[in-house]
């Protein structure tokens, strides 16, 4: 495939943008975990991959942990790799996880033997799970350790000739590491190997003043933070023209992944980046890796003792939740640098989270989220590189603040959003289907609720207090907190996710549907206590809105969510 137009990253919001305006781009890019799971997002990204080449970009596999990679995660992967077939993924040489802890940023690793081999092995695992040659991007760099380190270009040419990867070549990576810990840009691009790159990615980076620490008097520094917000800026472009006459033109990416302008600013970013290229180089060398590459991979050795790898991770890990000022292992210059790994993980998490718990920032307001955020971080900290899982258990924040005692409803609020959350990403299958089944036999089968289906049963108004809470109610906020007793039903249909205010019938059917084997036990147990009309019309509800799954005794004893909260 000989791609030379420039791609563009695209987000969920741009989706209808590409549907009606259909612009000329070369291939789009999606962050592979924003599409895990069952939702409209993976949809759109399925129908839009059939005007659009598509490569998939992951962030949260964690290549560069010291123990072992997460096998759901790269199951999900490995699942939507499959749907799109995408003809680039990629991923990078960065860590973001140890045990159970998990940060939602990349993080530094040590460029010593111990973790190249580390690399190779997780490398191998991915690429062989997969099936196919990866891309591994280079990182932006904010400190380095105070170690000998292998010369990044070196490592990365390694980790490509001892595994078959391909090398994704982030040019305002290396111009912001070139900037943060003092490294020649053009040097670094001279140092990788031409055969080896398989796609370029352009982005912006935004320039701060740090105060070093309370110790210096006032002193401060310029860092470049890799935030993805704004245009390239010239020097970038300068040492893209650098790498194309050094390497040759390669499918190339624009990156703009938050406060996204007009939508013509980013085609006029890809344009400028096609009009380089087409100056530049006089033909598409797509000579490097890359293009849905199949490769014959080699097992790496296994890398016997990681325990001094594993124990920076842990201590850094420590350092970033624990909001300690400066890390050890790091040069000493760059000790207090921690502290923007520290501000992007709390800022992701409350950026992630005001979009999960809208209502519920509306109820405490922004200022108080945030303390909830940043506790919720630190007590209960994300397990997994799923960002659809991060604020699961965002309640715990509510038990550790006295002054929420004013709140009582919080909890149940708390609970409603997240089964809208979970509710949206589930994956609904093997319904019960009325037309297959003998109706003698419907009654006795082992039916469980899908995994979708939550019932939050509550003593307060909870559908109005969520209502009148979002930031796009208009209207006065009226609410009497003895108003009512809330039973609301979260579910999902196709892609639809429905809440159902309750009667008691129907409350009182789910509950026993729930403890109850079969449909046939849960009516013997409301034996009397409800109309047969009504039960009638709850069976009817069941089915119509597909609640029922055939259940296994396997499934019943590992159910993925409790349903009633």
């Amino acid at each position: 495939m000989s791609i030379i137009k420039c791609g563009l990253g695209v987000r969920p919001e741009l989706f209808n943008t590409f549907f009606v305006e259909e612009p000329a781009l070369g291939f789009l890019e999606a962050h592979s975990e924003n599409y895990f799971g069952e939702s409209i997002a993976r949809s759109q990204l399925l129908a839009v991959r059939k005007d659009y080449p598509v490569s998939l970009h992951g962030v949260g596999l964690s290549l560069g942990r010291a123990d072992n990679l997460d096998k759901p995660h790269l199951e999900q992967l490995k699942s939507l790799v499959s749907d799109v077939e995408p003809f680039i993924v990629s991923e990078h040489l960065a860590w973001s996880a140890y045990s159970h802890r998990h940060i939602p940023d990349l993080l530094p690793l040590p460029l010593t033997e111990q973790a190249l081999g580390l690399m190779c092995q997780h490398i191998d695992q991915m690429q062989q799970t997969l099936g196919r040659q990866i891309l591994i991007e280079n990182p932006s760099n904010y400190l380095v350790f105070d170690q000998l380190q292998i010369p990044e270009p070196e490592f990365l040419n390694t980790l490509a000739q001892r595994t078959g990867c391909g090398l994704l070549v982030d040019v305002n990576n290396i111009y912001v590491s070139a900037v943060n810990v003092g490294r020649d840009p053009e040097a670094y691009i001279q140092a990788l190997d031409s055969k080896h790159i398989g796609q370029y990615h352009l982005a912006g980076y935004t320039e701060v003043s740090r105060k070093i620490s309370d110790k210096t008097d006032g002193k401060s520094e310029i860092l470049l933070i890799d935030t993805h917000n704004q245009p390239v800026y010239q020097p970038v472009w300068e040492l893209f023209e650098t790498t194309l006459k050094q390497h040759g033109a390669r499918p190339t990416l624009f990156e703009w992944d938050s406060d996204f302008p007009e939508f013509d600013v980013l085609l006029n970013e890809c344009e400028k980046a096609d009009n380089l290229i087409a100056a530049v180089t006089k033909r598409c060398d797509l000579g490097g890796a890359g293009s849905n590459k199949k490769i014959e991979i080699k097992s790496q050795p296994v890398v016997s003792d990681l325990s001094a790898l594993a124990a920076m991770q842990n201590e850094f890990l420590d350092d970033v939740f624990g909001l300690v000022a400066q890390h050890r292992a790091v040069v000493h210059s760059q000790q207090h640098r921690i502290a923007v790994y520290q501000n992007n993980l709390f800022g992701a998490m409350q950026d992630y989270l005001a979009e999960v718990y809208p209502a519920t920032q509306g109820v405490v307001g922004a200022e108080f989220f945030k303390q909830m955020v940043q506790l919720l971080i630190q007590i209960s900290p994300p397990a997994t590189g799923n960002v659809h899982n991060y604020g699961a258990n965002m309640r715990l924040a509510v038990e550790h603040f006295d002054g929420l005692s004013a709140l009582p409803y919080l909890s149940d609020l708390i609970r409603y959003e997240w089964a809208q959350h979970h509710a949206y990403y589930s994956k609904v299958s093997d319904i019960v289907d009325l037309t297959l089944i003998p109706q003698e036999e419907l009654l006795t089968l082992d039916v469980a609720l899908n995994s979708s289906a939550c019932l939050i049963d509550s003593q307060y108004p909870i559908y109005e207090i969520y209502r009148q809470s979002l930031p796009t109610y208009e209207g006065q906020v009226a609410i009497s907190l003895d108003q009512s007793r809330d039973a609301l039903l979260v579910c999902k249909l196709g892609h639809e996710v429905q809440t159902h205010v309750l009667n008691d019938s129907l409350r009182v059917l789910l509950l026993e549907v729930q403890n109850s084997k079969n449909l046939l036990q849960a009516i013997e147990a409301l034996s009397g206590s409800i109309k047969p009309q009504e039960l009638t019309a709850c069976l009817g509800f069941l089915f119509e809105k597909q609640l029922l799954k055939p259940a296994s005794t396997m499934e019943l004893n590992q159910a993925e969510e409790p349903m009633l909260h």
